[in-house]
This record gives C-alpha cells, structure tokens and sequence, in this order.
C-alpha cells in the first residue's frame, strides 16, 4: 500500500470517528443524566451476573466457529484457536481500525505455521459465516415486529449480499487454473490468500462453522435477553434481536478501540425505535457494552499466557501496523530475523 493511500485511509478513519463522536454527543446532549444513573442503580444485578456467564461460552463459540474452519487448512488445536480469538477480541477493545483482526491473524499464522495471507483468508470465511447466518436470522424480524419498509430492504439486501460473497468465497476456494500470463497485483493477492478459504469447500468444516454460528447468536441473542431483563425494559426474542441488529449496523462504520460511540449508537437508537425511553436507552447501551467487554479483556489476558513472548511482539508489531496483514504473501511471516527463524524453526 502507497504512503498517499494509506494517509487518505487514516484521513478517511479519522473524519469517520468525528462524525460518530458528534452523533454520540448530540444523543448524549438531550439525556437526562440523573435519570440514566436511576436505570442503573435500578438495575438487577444478578440478571447482569448472568448476562456476563451466558457472553463468555458465546465468545467461545465464535472461537469455535473459526477453528472449524481454520482446522480444514492445516490441523491446529482448539485452544491454540480460541486462544489466538480471545486474544484479538482483546486487542480491539483497546486499539482502533480493528487492530484485534490483525492480531489474530498474526498469532494463528505464527502458531500453526501458516502465511500471514493464509491466515487471513481464515479470518475472512470466518466473517462471511458470522454475516451470512446475522442477516439470515435478521430477515425473520418482519415476522416478529412491524419494521419499516427500508429496514425489510436493508435486511434482505444484506441476505442477498451475504449469500453472493459466499459464493464467491466458494470460487475462490477452487484451485487455481494454470496460466499463460503471470497474474497481476489484484489477482496476485488472491492466489496468495485462497489457501485460507478451503473450509467453505470442506461440507464439515462449513456445517460445523454455520452450528456454532447459530450457538453464537442464540446465546447473544439469551446475553441481550436477560441485559434487557436486567433493566427492567421489554425483552423478548425479537427486541433483542432487533437491538443486535442495529449495533452491528453501526459496527460497520470504522470504530474507535472498543467500538465506543458505535455500539451505544445502534443499541440506543434501536430501543427508542421500539418505543423506550432514550434514558433508559443509553443506559442498557452503556451497561451491555461493559459486560461485553469487560469479560473479554479478562479472558485475553488469561490467554496470552499460551504464547512466547516473541509470538507477543510480533504480534504488538502487526497491531501497530495492521495493514502489514493485509499486504503480506509469503509464506514466512514479514518479521525481524530471530523471529523468522523461530517461525522456521516451528513450520
């Protein structure tokens, strides 16, 4: 990547966190604060106590969703997976531009002695799984609620769109035919991180990822039930799912470390669209945020003790550089020399 493109990237994040700052102080400007202090001191604790226990096996099953597809590339064992995710959901609850996928990346190239571009092509099926099955389990809000007609159109747009990228993930995954012309930059890139894309082309590693995708959502959509339960606001399946939605609507706006501003956005603004209060809102926002958070930072903490301290600095190194991930092919990790031999030495 050109040092001009990656200064309009920077430019472009930046003017993109300012309008998100902006919107989170014009909601924040008409709450009532006091008011929002009297939701969470109204709160139920120990639903919240149960809210945190349901969050932490739903993160491991993301880690599980992952595995099954990172397993059908080279045979990686499951903890050294879960352990490579927690560590990332980590790293993005502290660094901005999602520097946490990078560092995943990083961790699961350097444990299972994989290129970076393969590693990252995991990453990627492990993302169109997670969307395909959100927007799959999206489209049955009509059913439940009555939703305006643009967010019928948005929701079956993001089906279609989903559905059309695993597709394409699934061309990509087929070997390459044999060319006359050497392939140009784009093409390149592609031959280099189709390697990682195999487990959609594998029927188990792609059924066991698409069964712990839908084990992932129901106990988010359980962890957002008993949050909202906890402050006291209506919390069937579908105002939960309908609060799910548009946080990861927001999510897809680039986000400040934590995802800060974006996530309180897309569960605040949902809630008042089904009817309640934007004090009470923002303070279930505020409350759901944390206790998603704060397990996950524990969670990664305990995991980084499974990795070298080398494996640690080469993966700081990625998080402060995350573009290094998406340019890199070769098959041995872009790094300081006594770092490639022991990457070498594992391989």
């Amino acid at each position: 990547m050109s040092p001009r493109r990656k200064r309009l990237l920077v430019a472009l994040r930046i003017a993109v966190w300012i309008v998100v700052i902006a919107c989170v102080a014009l909601f924040a400007r008409n709450l009532r604060w006091h008011a929002v202090r009297e939701a969470f001191r109204a709160a139920e604790p120990v639903l919240l106590l149960v809210a945190v226990l349901l969050w932490v096996p739903c993160t491991a099953l993301q880690g599980v969703r992952w595995y099954s597809l990172a397993r059908a590339v080279k045979p990686v064992p499951l903890t050294t997976v879960l352990s490579c995710a927690y560590v990332g959901y980590a790293a993005s609850a502290v660094l901005p531009m999602r520097a946490g996928e990078a560092v995943r990346t990083e961790l699961l190239a350097r444990s299972a002695g994989l290129s970076r571009a393969v590693a990252l092509g995991t990453v990627a099926i492990d993302h169109t799984v997670n969307g395909t099955v959100m927007f799959l389990l999206a489209a049955t809000l009509p059913l439940f609620l009555p939703v305006p007609v643009w967010t019928r159109v948005v929701v079956w747009s993001g089906v279609l769109v989903a559905l059309a990228l695993v597709a394409l993930m699934l061309r990509l995954a087929r070997k390459p035919t044999q060319r006359l012309h050497p392939p140009g930059k784009l093409m390149e890139l592609v031959l280099r991180v189709r390697g990682g894309l195999v487990g959609l082309r594998n029927p188990r590693a792609a059924l066991g990822a698409y069964a712990a995708a839908l084990g992932a959502w129901a106990l988010e959509i359980a962890t957002t039930m008993v949050a909202l339960a906890a402050f006291h606001l209506p919390h069937g399946v579908a105002p939960a799912m309908a609060v799910l939605f548009g946080v990861n609507l927001a999510l897809a706006i680039p986000a400040p470390p934590a995802n800060l501003g974006n996530f309180e956005l897309g569960a605040g603004f949902a809630l008042v669209a089904l009817g309640g209060e934007r004090d009470h809102a923002a303070a279930f926002a505020l409350g759901l945020h944390a206790l998603q958070v704060l397990p996950t930072l524990v969670m990664g903490a305990l995991c980084l003790l499974r990795f070298r301290r080398r494996q640690l600095a080469a993966a700081a190194h990625v998080a402060a550089h995350p573009s290094e991930v998406e340019e890199s092919g070769e098959s041995e990790v872009r790094a300081p020399p006594p770092l490639r031999a022991e990457s070498a030495s594992r391989a």
